[in-house]
């Protein structure tokens, strides 16, 4: 996943004019294992790599969006994500959303992933590095039109079996 956050991280600091991301600040163990704590939501190993990397990040161009810890706990608290399933909200987090509608959910009894889409309809996301890939390409399209970045068409081209 290292790869992937600095790929995120390339094209936010070399195509800004194009494409504005934000990062939120990382977080380090004790922060995850208090967020943990406190809201009681055990996170996956690689959102844990994720948290560690990157504290979340917004960009209105992403496939989806990764909240910060901080939002994900406080819409948990608030039971945000009961509209899932109605009445059955406990069994699933919102970790972040697209801004159109769509959003990423964790289920908590497996900690799989899933995009829950503005129409209803659900997708399981085989993992987090591959949610990242799809980002990528999403990003990728957008920057073409400034010239290939061969780093990135790199990175596209050995992944190309996530897409």
């Amino acid at each position: 996943m290292h790869e992937e956050i600095e790929i995120i991280k390339l094209i936010a600091e070399k195509y800004s004019e194009d494409i504005r991301i934000f990062f939120e600040p990382s977080k380090s163990i004790s922060e995850i294992n208090t967020f943990e704590q406190n809201s009681g939501i055990s996170l996956p190993d690689e959102l844990r790599e994720f948290y560690q990397l990157a504290g979340g990040f917004d960009c209105i161009t992403a496939y989806m969006n990764l909240w910060s810890l901080e939002t994900v706990a406080e819409h948990f608290a608030e039971g945000y994500n009961d509209w899932f399933e109605e009445g059955d909200g406990g069994n699933y987090v919102v970790l972040g959303s697209d801004g159109a509608g769509s959003y990423l959910l964790m289920r908590l009894a497996d900690s799989h992933f899933l995009r829950y889409g503005d129409e209803g309809e659900v997708m399981e996301i085989p993992s987090l590095k591959d949610l990242l890939c799809w980002n990528i390409a999403e990003f990728y399209e957008i920057i073409q039109e400034s010239g290939e970045d061969e780093r990135v068409a790199d990175y596209l081209e050995r992944n190309a079996d996530r897409l």
